[in-house]
């Protein structure tokens, strides 16, 4: 089975659908004050209670054999396989950047995951998937980013595999996949299963991998973005349940090649095209898109240089708004880059040090009747820019961003890493990530500002509950201080706990 992950990176665009009577809810309001944080801390750790007593409790059960897990517990018969996660978090982000919100913004939410497989007749290599997700609303604002964050028990895969082996070579393996399903491309800059946002990003189609013993692997698929439901954020935040319905009018190609390269390097490359069209339901930018990439890295071990590096390129058309009165379409030329090189310390607490450097082009000008904004599809970010949730600072689009990272490992049940980023645009006169703050004239300048962000991450008990605990802090640069449709806030700062038990 693949590794129980969270949520995808960035939104996706939702409509209306069938709802059931809401759930309870506990909502905040105005700024974060330490009196009100201290009442909110007692909900989360209420939450944290919840699951703590339990997951321990069952892994000491479990002895000498391991962390307590649902499988074994069930006593399934081979063939099934079943896994699960459950994960509380609580977040809080003072001094909102985007354009518009004035509130800061805090958001208790609880994500579960529930994953099982079934093997359909020995010796047919069929087997039938699916998934369970319930990502809820417990307490929080309801003017911030927590609504996107909500997609409650919703069967986010259900799929048919065909996995036979020796398929084409020896030793090589085909895992064919029809339905709806989540999936990685490469590094998943660009499509991906994010890894920390409560929502998932699943596609509705078909699509094969197949991988020989050397490591050669080719990915092909043909799939439709699946739209999160109920659409409307009041929906979202009474938890309301409705079934996420299929883009009909968009379509999401990928064809993608990893192979092994001498000196252990890999090497990848891919095209991914995307086409979307108006329907009835869904208006959108009508983007017609191919974005073709190439990548080559080292990876890190102890001792050792790696480095990563990636670049892109994207061409077609799109319109400049989703208005059904704008059917201009305009030249699409774009192109992102990653660059990135790193040393692993052989070293008490395996230090790894790493240089980076991010740039995703901007649109030079709103009305030249050309578009340069490189667009960054379904992927991840959380990986490399921090936090998203509500947060999600940087995105990869009109970007310029180099930074320095450090990472450590105390010890065998805990991982930290610290990063420094200068963020600034690469177009002036385009808007900012997300954000919609822009100066359409430019005289705000470039300089965004400075990330400093962190995470640590601890074992309670091995391999079934982990603590997270981050933040980010975000030192204005002019761009901030003086856009027109800035929020004038100040310096925004971010914090999260989250507790994560996989069964």
């Amino acid at each position: 089975m693949e590794k129980m992950g969270a949520a995808l990176d960035d939104g996706f665009m939702t409509h209306g659908g069938m709802s059931q009577r809401p759930a309870p809810k506990v909502v905040f309001s105005g700024p974060i004050h330490a009196s009100a944080g201290r009442a909110r801390l007692l909900v989360f750790a209420a939450a944290f209670a919840a699951i703590t007593p339990i997951a321990t409790a069952q892994t000491a059960q479990s002895g000498d054999e391991g962390p307590w897990r649902l499988q074994s517990a069930l006593s399934l018969p081979d063939g099934v396989r079943v896994e699960g996660l459950m994960r509380p978090r609580y977040e809080a982000l003072a001094n909102p950047f985007v354009a518009g919100r004035t509130d800061d913004d805090e958001f208790l939410g609880l994500q579960t995951q529930l994953r099982v497989e079934f093997d359909i007749l020995s010796g047919s290599h069929l087997t039938l998937g699916g998934e369970l997700l319930d990502s809820r609303f417990i307490a929080g604002n309801e003017t911030g980013g927590a609504a996107a964050e909500i997609n409650t028990l919703e069967p986010a895969q259900a799929w048919l595999a065909w996995r036979p082996h020796d398929f084409l070579a020896d030793g090589a393996k085909l895992d064919l996949t029809a339905g709806r399903f989540t999936m990685d491309v490469g590094s998943r800059r660009l499509v991906a299963r994010a890894n920390y946002r409560s929502i998932l990003a699943t596609f509705d189609g078909v699509r094969a991998v197949w991988t020989t013993k050397d490591k050669l692997a080719v990915t092909l698929a043909y799939t439709a973005p699946v739209t999160r439901e109920p659409a409307n954020a009041p929906s979202a935040l009474d938890n309301e349940v409705a079934l996420d319905a299929q883009f009909d009018n968009v379509r999401l190609g990928v064809a993608h090649i990893e192979m092994p390269l001498p000196s252990d390097l890999r090497g990848e490359l891919y095209l991914l095209d995307l086409q979307e069209d108006d329907d009835s339901n869904v208006a959108t930018r009508n983007r017609d898109l191919a974005t073709i990439g190439v990548r080559l890295r080292h990876l890190s071990a102890s001792g050792k240089f790696d480095f990563d590096l990636e670049f892109a390129h994207q061409t077609g058309s799109q319109r400049a708004t989703t208005n059904p009165l704008d059917v201009a379409s305009l030249s699409h030329e774009a192109q992102m880059a990653h660059v990135e090189a790193g040393f692993s310390f052989d070293a008490p607490w395996s230090p790894r040090l790493a240089l980076q450097y991010d740039f995703a082009s901007g649109d030079a000008s709103p009305t030249d009747g050309e578009s340069q904004r490189f667009d960054p599809l379904f992927g991840d970010r959380s990986f490399e820019f921090g936090p998203t949730s509500t947060f999600g600072f940087i995105s990869r689009t009109n970007l310029s961003s180099p930074g320095i990272r450090l990472e450590v490992k105390p010890d065998a049940n805990s991982d930290a890493y610290v990063m420094l980023r200068q963020v600034r645009l690469a177009e002036a006169q385009d808007s900012f990530a997300n954000s919609s703050v822009r100066d359409a004239s430019g005289a705000s300048g470039k300089d965004v500002g400075l990330q400093l962000e962190g995470r640590y991450r601890h074992w309670l008990v091995k391999d079934s509950l982990r603590l997270s605990l981050g933040a980010a802090v975000v030192f204005e640069g002019d761009f901030l201080k003086d856009a027109p449709n800035a929020t004038g806030m100040g310096n925004p700062v971010y914090g999260f706990t989250d507790l994560t038990w996989t069964f």
